[in-house]
């Protein structure tokens, strides 16, 4: 019987060895990581798409559950256009999608093609995997109804799960309940 494996892909400027990784490798020590970190971003958005899209093929079994936090879950989302359908189960944590307005900072952010993902999710390219679940706290900056909406159309599932009260930031307990429940395992 094939062994489960979780890959985790952090956010950007993410360590795969703290936090959540931490709390990951601590459920399963043979659990690859990712982290989306200085030296990871010095690469063009294209190979980071690349980097993430390998990843998950090299791996890709109904075995297999990929866990991404953030700008990590973006690449993920772009890792599935035209992709084949994977056999992975996929859980995205407050992906960013498209632009978001931090009012309190008078900040502004638009992700690398973003425009180029919004196309495709009009135009439903994005290939929905084996299985997909998405969590984004209601007061996330980057959390607009309208495009958690369409990427559901676009998936052609009802996959986006929103936690009221919450902030990009996830908190703990919340996260560890998503994940112990994504992965079958019990908490620690």
């Amino acid at each position: 019987m094939p062994e489960q494996l979780t890959i985790y892909i952090t956010g950007r400027g993410g360590d795969a060895n703290k936090g959540l990784g931490a709390y990951l490798k601590a459920l399963d020590a043979n659990r690859i990581g990712l982290s989306i970190n200085g030296q990871f971003l010095k690469l063009s958005f294209d190979e980071h798409v690349t980097f993430v899209t390998k990843l998950i093929g090299d791996f890709d079994s109904s075995d297999t559950y990929i866990i991404a936090n953030s700008y990590g879950a973006y690449l993920c989302l772009q890792a599935l256009i035209d992709a084949p359908q994977y056999l992975s189960h996929f859980l995205l944590l407050s992906p960013v999608i498209g632009a978001a307005l931090n009012s309190k900072q008078m900040a502004y952010s638009r992700l690398p093609s973003s425009q180029k993902y919004k196309q495709v999710v009009a135009d439903k390219r994005l290939t929905k995997p084996h299985s997909i679940e998405v969590y984004i706290g209601s007061e996330d900056a980057g959390y607009d109804a309208l495009a958690f909406d369409d990427l559901c159309v676009a998936l052609g599932s009802n996959l986006v799960n929103v936690i009221d009260g919450q902030g990009h930031g996830l908190e703990r307990n919340t996260v560890q309940a998503i994940v112990t429940q994504f992965l079958g395992k019990e908490a620690i």
